[in-house]
């Protein structure tokens, strides 16, 4: 699977950002509060549309009507889930979501940071399961990811 972002421009957050990301490579989004990461995960998800430039993953492009074709191979990890009180079937923290998103067996994952603090051991634990799923050849993009191949500023 091949990630390409060409030249992409989302709101006033993000303008002009290029990037190529491959199997078996996790991708670190960095930047400052309020700077894109979390809508640029969006983006990939088919959920904010680009303002300019363009998505293509495996050399098909990422639009409106192609978005649920590309959701349904990748899994996504957001900062934090919050499901009504009476329903306990899906796991809300965290690293349970990390490891659902890895047991899915998708070739893309994107997961963004988590909104609460972790322990140093469940930082070890979410490095051992997002370079576990990286081993497999897939593509890991997380937000502030520790031990990447490469980081991408916003």
């Amino acid at each position: 699977m091949i990630v390409e972002l060409h030249n992409v421009t989302i709101g006033q957050q993000i303008c002009g950002l290029s990037m190529t990301a491959g199997d078996g490579r996790l991708i670190s989004i960095s930047g400052q509060k309020g700077s894109g990461k979390t809508t640029l995960l969006r983006t990939l998800l088919g959920f904010l549309p680009v303002d300019g430039g363009h998505i293509s993953i495996d050399g098909e492009l990422l639009t409106p009507r192609s978005a649920p074709y590309f959701r349904k191979r990748m899994a996504y990890v957001p900062q934090q889930l919050v499901v009504p009180d009476d329903y306990h079937e899906v796991p809300t923290d965290y690293l349970s979501l990390l490891k659902c998103a890895v047991e899915s067996g998708k070739m893309l994952l994107l997961v963004d940071e988590p909104s609460e603090a972790l322990s140093a051991a469940e930082k070890d634990e979410a490095d051992r399961l997002l370079h576990e799923v990286v081993q497999r050849g897939a593509i890991v993009l997380a937000v502030n990811a520790r031990n990447a191949d490469n980081t991408v500023e916003l």
